[in-house]
């Protein structure tokens, strides 16, 4: 009975997702993500590109921009994964929230309080080059963005950019103070 008990604790102890809990997702080997319930080669692929693409995710909701992470795979990984540089857990912004900006991650210019108006991207008649100066959307969702709206018709309001695969309710919010529709 000893003998099982150790072996169990050791098990556990050798298992990937014992050590799961720090993961940084901004620092993470294709390995290291693959061990997240849920993340497999292709997953943790996606992530690793997004992140080249896109710079270091600010914060750990920003997951959710990578193609095949949606809310129910963002839950199961919420409590292990991080963006910190020192290694302190991150935690997702409050519902409402303005999302903290990072020294390291390029976004677009945001509207100052009395400020000139920031440039507003109407996602319905924008080039591939224009949407990509939208916060989060690269090349690829540009390209997925002028698919849809060719396939589907025009979107009758930013938040219906989640139909495209990939943008998730965390993009759409993200890129809300440059996006139109008309």
């Amino acid at each position: 009975m000893f003998r099982t008990l150790i072996f169990v604790v050791l098990f556990f102890l050798m298992s990937p997702l014992a050590w799961a809990a720090s993961i940084n997702i901004n620092t993470a080997s294709l390995a290291e993500l693959d061990t997240l319930p849920g993340i497999g080669p292709a997953k943790a692929q996606a992530i690793v590109d997004h992140r080249t693409s896109n710079g270091p995710f600010e914060n750990i909701v920003q997951i959710m921009d990578v193609s095949g992470i949606g809310p129910a795979t963002f839950e199961n990984i919420r409590g292990l994964i991080e963006t910190s540089a020192d290694g302190a857990p991150a935690t997702a912004p409050e519902a409402g929230a303005e999302k903290p900006e990072s020294s390291g991650a390029v976004t677009a210019p945001r509207e100052p309080v009395g400020g000139p108006p920031t440039t507003q991207i109407n996602v319905n008649t924008a080039t591939v080059e224009q949407l990509q100066t939208l916060p989060g959307i690269g090349p690829s969702k540009a390209q997925a963005i002028v698919d849809d709206r060719t396939q589907n018709g025009p979107f009758s309001s930013c938040a219906e950019l989640t139909r495209v695969a990939g943008i998730g309710p965390a993009s759409v919010a993200n890129m809300s103070a440059n996006c139109a529709t008309q």
